[in-house]
């Protein structure tokens, strides 16, 4: 009897293993930790990821909100008053933009109306083919001869000129060098084009060289004479990517077309659009995008082979979109205090998975994106291909993140 009493005792033993075994047929134990996928519910799920991370802060980068500035030098609507456009666009201007040139150089009394309207100078220089650096002590004694004031430089942005590698690098390191030098209170600014983001690492003169860093976005209706489409986002990402770890950015020129002579046609739509582009997505997925400066020139009024109309001050509908943008911006209407150590989003593209609708993400980006996450504490899973992923619920117990479908 007592056999018979062991046999039944086994026989249940046996079935409740098989039960266990099958209501939990979707994880095997691996590794200890590691649990492994089989026919688990799992979906591709691209996002972009923020992870807030410490970052050495630049001169004058505010840890929120951005700067503002606007060039309006030209500008017929607003004969060039800076105070003009700030009511016209309902959005208050750090930056006075100058396009600096020996022949006209900088005067006393720029820098005492910038003073008196409480604005920040931005000097654009631009380097000639010579790489002559004559402009540049212009530009140092003219400063220098006014009165004294914080002023950033945006110092030989990358054009779509044809300059030589070396020549560049070695003009634009003097050139800083010099700067600092002779005046006390400046900020550098290296810029590019967006034409020429593909091979700016070619040029960039190292981060020793460098305060700020700018992108320049001109969006004409008309390029080398065929219509032209804006699509640039994807190259303004790999860009923002390249450098928010290591600097303060801007956008340094953003100018886009309402009107263009070679059709004669009005694109007040499209415009309105690009603005909200730019001072809505823009500025709200990006950062460490400290400032935004807005180039309001017709371009006929430079040069008698100017086609493309940039200025918003004469269309009442692309001047109740800046104002309707301006509002939830945060912006500074002079310099910040200065701060060693700050924190900041840093912005990152994942191809992560939803696993039983729970997001994961893959091995390969946690030492780029969450270097102090301790894995082994981590919930994880790993496919059949032997990849592992990592609980996005557990990653956030040890670092403020958050993150964008």
């Amino acid at each position: 009897m007592r056999s018979t009493t062991l046999k039944k005792w086994l026989v249940v033993m046996c079935l409740i293993v098989v039960v266990v075994t099958i209501g939990y047929h979707k994880y095997t134990l691996f590794d200890d930790e590691v649990v492994v996928m089989e026919d688990l519910d799992e979906k591709a799920l691209p996002i972009e990821l923020y992870v807030l991370e410490e970052v050495t802060s630049g001169k004058y980068e505010p840890q929120r909100g951005i700067y503002t500035g606007a060039y309006v030098q030209n500008d017929v609507y607003v004969q060039g008053d800076l105070s003009a456009y700030e009511i016209l666009m309902g959005q208050p201007q750090t930056f006075k933009v100058f396009n600096y040139n020996a022949e006209e150089g900088i005067s006393k009394q720029d820098i005492l109306k910038c003073i008196a309207q409480k604005k920040t100078p931005y000097i654009k220089l631009i380097l000639g083919k010579d790489y002559d650096l004559t402009p540049l002590y212009q530009l140092i004694f003219d400063l220098k001869l006014s009165y004294h004031v914080p002023t950033f430089i945006e110092l030989y942005p990358l054009t779509e000129k044809d300059y030589t590698v070396s020549s560049y690098r070695e003009t634009y390191q003097r050139a800083y060098e010099i700067l600092h030098k002779y005046l006390s209170d400046v900020v550098i600014v290296w810029s590019t084009d967006e034409a020429r983001i593909s091979d700016m690492a070619l040029y960039y003169p190292g981060g020793g060289y460098v305060d700020w860093v700018g992108l320049n976005v001109y969006i004409p209706k008309y390029k080398n004479g065929e219509r032209y489409t804006y699509d640039g986002i994807g190259q303004l990402d790999y860009w923002y990517k390249s450098f928010q770890s290591k600097k303060p950015m801007l956008i340094s020129a953003l100018a886009v077309s309402h009107y263009s002579k070679v059709d004669h046609a009005y694109t007040i739509y499209e415009t309105q659009e690009k603005l909200k582009l730019f001072y809505n997505e823009v500025l709200g997925k990006y950062p460490r995008l400290r400032g935004i400066i807005y180039m309001n020139v017709d371009m006929a009024q430079l040069s008698s082979n100017g086609k493309e109309d940039y200025t918003l001050t004469g269309e009442k509908r692309l001047q109740e979109t800046m104002q309707k943008l301006s509002l939830p911006l945060r912006i500074h209407h002079t310099l910040e205090n200065e701060i060693k150590k700050s924190f900041c989003y840093m912005k990152y593209s994942v191809k992560g998975a939803l696993i039983e609708n729970e997001l994961y993400i893959p091995q390969e980006y946690m030492a780029a994106c969450f270097k102090n996450v301790p894995l082994r504490h981590l919930k994880s899973v790993e496919d059949q291909q032997g990849e592992v992923y990592y609980a996005y619920s557990d990653i956030k117990q040890y670092c403020t993140t958050y993150y964008n479908a």
